[in-house]
């Protein structure tokens, strides 16, 4: 049940005005949430040890896809005129 209302969840932005706030997230162990964050602080690190002047940290946003044992890190770049 969980999974189809995740997977649904794109629908609630075509919905009335009273609900287009509305964020939904998974809720994770404490554990799983740990894990999460120790795996986007290492990949912050790298990206600092391996990247070039200007690409700095602020430009990129870090997610953790996949389950399990296949988690990883994406390293997005953030859209520079979005946030103007």
């Amino acid at each position: 049940m969980k999974e189809e209302v995740m997977a649904n969840l794109r629908n609630l932005k075509y919905t009335a005005d009273k609900f287009r706030g509305i964020g939904v997230s998974h809720d994770l162990p404490p554990k799983e949430r740990e894990e999460i964050k120790s795996m986007i602080q290492e990949a912050k690190r790298e990206h600092i040890e391996n990247c070039s002047e200007g690409e700095t940290v602020e430009n990129y946003r870090f997610l953790v896809v996949g389950k399990g044992q296949k988690k990883r890190v994406l390293k997005i770049k953030k859209n520079a005129a979005a946030h103007q």
